[in-house]
Formats: structure tokens, sequence, C-alpha cells
């Protein structure tokens, strides 16, 4: 593999210190799942919902 270039090494660097450690991401990311998988199920939940609600109007006004 070829060495990077400085301003990619530059560049990288940057973001990296945007981005949090990997210890403190970890620990965030363990204590929210739940919360995290029941946000994510009523997303998809809603949006199936939304989906049928607009399905049947859009059939309802195509008889008419």
């Amino acid at each position: 593999m070829r060495d990077q270039s400085p301003t990619r090494r530059q560049l990288e660097a940057s973001l990296r210190s945007f981005l949090p450690e990997r210890a403190q991401m970890s620990n965030s990311l363990t204590g929210s799942k739940p919360t995290v998988a029941a946000v994510g199920l009523g997303g998809v939940m809603t949006g199936y919902l939304w989906g049928r609600i607009r399905g049947r109007r859009a059939r309802k006004n195509k008889k008419h």
C-alpha cells in the first residue's frame, strides 16, 4: 500500500477530531440500543401505515 499524502493525513486527522473516541462510542451505543430499536420500529410502522392510508386514498380518487 502506498503512503498517504500529507493533505490526506491532515484531512483524516481533522475528521477524527470531530468523532467521539471508541470507548465513549461503545458505552453510548450499548445503553441506548432498546431505545433506538423502539424508535426505529415505530418509524417503520408509521411509514407502513402512512403508505396504506395514502394508497387507499389514491384508489378511491381514481374510481370517482
